[in-house]
């Protein structure tokens, strides 16, 4: 049997070695962590939505909406000129807009570009283009909305005159072409088109087209819905006069939808005190829609009397669409007593779940003090057992607001054992950037925890 034997290795030899496997390491220190860097998991969304079929890249940009997340909108600009997909292109387009991103504008504008060239387009992706341009109300695209509110296509045109009017005050645009428009312009044929420019001339306060609109208003044998949005825009204009023929409307026509709008339309009117008009339409009118109307127009009617009814229409009018609208009058600029009314509103299960997440929404909205207290009561009470899903919808609208005071609602949502009130705690908590409870967040990016609350925590979006 042969028998190994040690080789002694000459000492220069190894002070070598260790100077060579020094100066690696070295150099290792000095570069960037590359293997440490290259072992984090690929972000799934962002693989998706550059490599995704059809279906997944939809499926991710609605998760987005839902969620209003901002933080892919720069890898979708860069992406964006990969895909002529439709579908793909108008959920990109919903969500810059649901996300407020600025970043698309020039993006849209060629999309209006591609009509006016005679390019390839969509119809649908042209609307959603325009409807994002309006939205970040794009100057620069104002003079391409003008020549296309003038396209041979009456959908096309009708679509680029809300753009204008959602881009509002006229200022140096030249509207004289959409007033000779709605004159030349056939109510029958040309229908949605005629109702998108009378309601384009009230936004913008074009006074040259009053006469017109009154006339419009007035004229029994018009169209029903041109009628109705006429007199929100004479409203609008609010030239002196004018109102005397709204207010007529209002109350000779058969019509209730009608005189719904001519109650908008007087609200409208900023010369013109309808404060009265509005009281006894919210107190006596038995068509509900009119009951509405009265409710948001009186939002700022800033009186006991006028907070009184409105907390009485919330609490007891038999249509749960004039409670919502009491109820959001009311939380613009609250009283102490409204403020009360609205914390309590929330708490009583008695009352449907609807109008409870709404008025929830309006404590949110106006971020009104005692919410986070109230939301901590009702937690409390559904702690154990939710079989309305009550706590899942609030805590659903907790996720989408932006208000700090909410910390401890989230902090305790994260004890839940239900998985999705966790999620919606961690998208709240990072949406209003409440960083203290960060380190609360990677607890949860841990094996053995609830993979869908995993997935959530480790997102750095």
């Amino acid at each position: 049997m042969r028998t190994l034997r040690h080789k002694r290795i000459p000492l220069v030899v190894v002070l070598l070695c260790l100077g060579f496997a020094a100066s690696v390491l070295e150099a290792q220190d000095a570069s960037e962590p590359i293997a440490e860097e290259t072992s984090d998991e690929p972000d799934p969304r962002g693989q998706s939505l550059r490599y995704g079929i059809e279906s997944e890249v939809l499926g991710v940009l609605e998760d987005l909406r839902e969620e209003r997340n901002s933080s892919y909108n720069d890898l979708l600009l860069d992406i964006l000129p990969e895909t002529r997909q439709p579908a793909i292109l108008r959920a990109v387009y919903r969500l810059w807009d649901e996300t407020e991103f600025e970043g698309g504008r020039d993006a849209a504008r060629d999309e209006l570009r591609r009509v006016l060239d005679d390019e390839a387009f969509d119809e649908t992706v042209l609307q959603a283009s325009m409807v994002y341009l309006a939205s970040r109300r794009d100057r620069d695209a104002v003079d391409d909305l003008v020549r296309l509110a003038e396209h041979r296509d009456s959908s096309i045109a009708a679509s680029a005159v809300r753009a204008l009017g959602r881009i509002g005050d006229s200022g140096d645009i030249s509207l004289e072409p959409l007033l000779v428009r709605l004159q030349d312009a056939d109510p029958v044929a040309d229908e949605d088109l005629v109702a998108a420019l009378i309601v384009t001339l009230g936004q913008t306060r074009y006074r040259e087209a009053a006469e017109t609109l009154v006339s419009i208003a007035e004229d029994e044998g018009a169209s029903a819905g041109h009628r109705r949005f006429a007199c929100v825009a004479v409203g609008q204009i609010g030239r002196p006069g004018d109102a005397d023929v709204i207010e007529r409307i209002y109350y000779d026509a058969d019509d209730a939808m009608l005189r719904s709008y001519a109650l908008a339309g007087l609200a409208e009117f900023q010369d013109r005190d309808s404060t009265d008009i509005l009281i006894g339409a919210l107190k006596r009118d038995s068509f509900w829609r009119i009951r509405v109307t009265a409710a948001e127009k009186l939002v700022d009617a800033n009186n006991d009397e006028v907070s009184e009814l409105l907390r009485y229409k919330a609490a007891n009018d038999p249509v749960d669409q004039v409670r919502i609208a009491a109820l959001k009058s009311l939380g613009s600029g609250a009283s102490r007593a409204d403020r009360r009314f609205l914390l309590d509103y929330y708490g009583d299960d008695g009352r449907s779940p609807e109008t409870r997440i709404a008025c929830l929404e309006v404590l949110l909205e106006n971020q009104i003090s005692g919410t986070p207290e109230a939301i901590l009561e009702v937690m409390n009470e559904l702690w154990d057992g939710d079989r309305t899903r009550f706590l899942e919808y609030t805590l659903r609208s907790l996720s989408r607001a932006e208000w700090s005071a909410l910390a401890p609602v989230f902090e305790r949502a994260l004890t839940h054992d239900n998985w999705l009130y966790r999620v919606y705690a961690i998208r709240g908590i990072r949406r209003s950037g409440i960083s203290t409870l960060e380190p609360r967040i990677r607890e949860f990016d841990v094996e053995g925890a609830d993979p869908r609350v995993r997935r959530e925590a480790a997102r750095t979006d």
